[in-house]
């Protein structure tokens, strides 16, 4: 076998960017995450344990049903329920899950069995509505005594109050990145506009679903009404302001939203009818006109919204890392072969053999397998091999790729062949 050394030319690490297509149709109260259904299994519906608009992280317990049944796992009598989850053995490292509190661990004696949360673990967009009276924060309440401060009640911070320096952030791109503003635009369409005081949706989605950042510009709204389509908002000017598009001639080229592209939060900020039609946005029983701070209003929670229907689609960003290496057969070289088939058939490779030893033939002919116009005789004989598989080693000698070729790579002495071999790492 021979082996050759890469050379300083012959190795490269570059990074591919790439931004996939990530698109969520919600209605009915799900959403769907690139159009996958949800799947019935033998044993468990849906197939995956989770909404079909969920990331199952590592697609664990894939039609897997939780139950006892009777049988141990291990030495340290694990219990079988049917299903994956993590669990150890309190010892002396005093590994615990992050999810278990100290004190819990505490009251573990060593070799007791500590489990975590059951797979699979799954991540999912959210909606939230603010109405203009809703608290966005609760402040808490100190009581004062004689012993000292107290605290009687906690306070609380609402998910959009939490991004308030984030949205501040961004306002030298864009005025409308403005949190709480006294100012009254008429060309930004901006008039007084405070966001503790304003109906507001905010959309939430984690970062497994778009990877390092939402690629700007790149956001879609769709807001449809019994199926049909009556508003849409892009990002026409890649800069965070969500413009309607199409519908209401009075919202047309006007700011309805804004995407923290870095975040993954979209916000909704218009609440000026789309049309006269109605739904059942905030409540079961209340109806509710159309406006884009109802988008997306079917995963707020209990609400089912069942003549609304929405797209949500966007590209995310992933950097992948991809190592290129060239593999070289020079000419003159890799031109043998131990495969019996190399030599002519019947010829006899070995002259004598004992319990010492043996001796090969140094006359052995290899088969000539040269092509000729005629059938007898053969053309000029011609060393050939043929290349099926690069293998690639470490620095200890130890095989820790294997490349394969569609076709075998015919060989002669003449010819050298460079194998180009891309991995994602």
């Amino acid at each position: 076998m021979s082996f050759y050394k890469f050379n300083r030319n012959d190795v490269f690490t570059n990074t591919l960017k790439l931004y996939p297509e990530v698109k969520f149709v919600i209605y009915s109260g799900s959403a769907y995450y690139n159009n996958t259904p949800n799947i019935s299994g033998a044993f468990a519906n849906p197939i995956r344990l989770t909404d079909a608009g969920n990331v199952s992280l590592y697609e664990l317990n894939v039609d897997r049903a939780e139950s006892s049944t009777g049988r141990t796992i291990g030495p340290d009598g694990i219990e079988d329920r049917g299903i994956i989850y993590p669990w150890i053995v309190k010892d002396g490292s005093r590994l615990n899950f992050r999810t278990s509190t100290s004190e819990a661990f505490n009251l573990k004696n060593p070799g007791d069995i500590i489990t975590g949360s059951l797979y699979p673990y799954t991540a999912s967009i959210s909606k939230e509505y603010y109405s203009a009276t809703d608290a966005r924060f609760v402040a808490a309440v100190i009581s004062q005594s004689v012993t000292g401060p107290t605290i009687t009640s906690n306070g609380s911070v609402s998910n959009l109050r939490a991004l308030k320096n984030t949205i501040n952030y961004y306002r030298n791109i864009s005025p409308h990145f403005e949190y709480s503003s006294s100012a009254d635009s008429v060309t930004a369409g901006i008039h007084n506009r405070d966001f503790d005081s304003s109906s507001l949706g905010l959309v939430s989605m984690p970062s497994i679903f778009y990877g390092s950042q939402i690629k700007k510009g790149s956001v879609n709204l769709e807001f449809y009404y019994t199926g049909s389509l009556i508003a849409r908002a892009q990002d026409i000017r890649r800069n965070g302001e969500l413009v309607q598009t199409y519908g209401t001639s009075s919202l047309s080229g006007s700011v309805i939203g804004l995407v923290l592209y870095n975040e993954g939060f979209v916000i909704l900020t218009s609440s000026v009818d789309l049309s006269v039609n109605q739904d059942y946005y905030t409540s079961s029983v209340g109806l509710s006109t159309t406006n884009w701070t109802y988008f997306g209003q079917s995963i707020s929670g209990s609400i089912i919204a069942p003549n609304s229907s929405f797209n949500m689609i966007m590209s995310g960003t992933t950097n992948t890392q991809v190592i290129t290496m060239f593999a070289n057969a020079p000419k003159g070289e890799l031109n043998h072969s131990n495969n019996p088939s190399f030599l002519t058939n019947g010829a006899e490779t070995l002259i004598s053999t004992g319990s010492f030893g043996y001796i090969e033939s140094d006359t052995i002919e290899v088969k000539n397998i040269v092509s000729s116009s005629y059938p007898d005789p053969t053309g000029s004989f011609e060393k050939t091999t043929y290349i099926s598989k690069v293998g690639i080693y470490d620095d200890e000698k130890n095989l820790i790729g294997i490349a394969k070729v569609a076709t075998p790579v015919k060989k002669t002495a003449e010819r050298d062949f460079t194998f180009k071999i891309k991995l994602d790492i």
